[in-house]
């Protein structure tokens, strides 16, 4: 049951992913959020370029990131590749550039992230309730989930307010796990390639964790940092979502809304 909660966790990470650029995007020019997300631009595009090179795919044009005012279309990322075998092709691309970022985070989370994360997961209650690892079996589980949402966010806002991640290690994590965690979405490719990939990815897990026995408490190691994982792009939708309220409002009050 784990493998099929991860899958549910990892999509909706995915979406989140998508809304959080999305609005973003709007607020400030792409070229401008690009920049600044990239790290995680940089492991997403290349390995998504690696994968159509290696499906016999063509790369007609490999320039990342464009400048702000140049001449791509709205400062969008100008990669132009194109993965060589049907259906697979796209897939292998999308299912290498989530992988690329899931081990990057994972390594973040080792060399400088594990006592954020540890901080993070010390309520073992409210965090069991937040992100389960089971799916929910009655309408009763459904909204408990959809409660522990909100405390998941508290934990993440308190986890900010500690003073424990004011440091270069800290900073420099959570940077680069902003980065990453935006960047596990297709924000600048096709969306069912990816979904695909995850489904990939959780068959994959499954199989392996039916065979191996010691890759379950693997997943259960690992947990907490998917929730971290889902606790900050649920900050970042909500911080953002707040921001353009507040935005709208004052364009309103000023009489400069249409």
């Amino acid at each position: 049951m784990i493998y099929a909660a991860f899958t549910l966790w990892l999509f909706l990470i995915l979406f989140a992913g998508v809304g959080v650029y999305r609005l973003w995007t709007m607020m400030v020019k792409p070229a401008y959020v690009h920049w600044a997300l990239l790290p995680g631009t940089l492991v997403s595009e290349m390995a998504y370029i690696f994968g159509c090179l290696i499906t016999g795919g063509e790369i007609r044009r490999a320039k990342i990131i464009e400048m702000p005012g140049g001449k791509g279309k709205g400062g969008e990322p100008t990669t132009d590749a194109a993965p060589g075998i049907k259906i697979i092709g796209p897939l292998l691309a999308s299912l290498l550039a989530m992988v690329a970022c899931i081990a990057a985070i994972l390594l973040a989370r080792e060399l400088l992230g594990a006592s954020i994360i540890d901080t993070f997961a010390s309520r073992h209650g409210a965090f069991a309730r937040a992100v389960p690892q089971t799916l929910p079996g009655s309408w009763d589980q459904i909204w408990a989930q959809l409660g522990g949402q909100l405390v998941l966010l508290q934990q993440t806002c308190e986890t900010f307010a500690s003073s424990g991640w004011l440091t270069l290690r800290g900073v420099l994590f959570i940077y680069l796990a902003i980065c990453l965690s935006v960047r596990l979405s297709p924000v600048t490719r096709p969306m069912r390639p990816t979904l695909a990939a995850v489904v990939v990815i959780a068959g994959i897990i499954a199989v392996v964790g039916l065979i191996w026995r010691r890759f379950g408490s693997l997943m259960e190691d690992i947990w907490p940092l998917v929730t971290y994982v889902w606790g900050l792009l649920l900050f970042l939708l909500a911080l953002t979502l707040f921001v353009r309220g507040i935005f709208a409002l004052v364009r309103i009050l000023a009489g400069k809304a249409r």
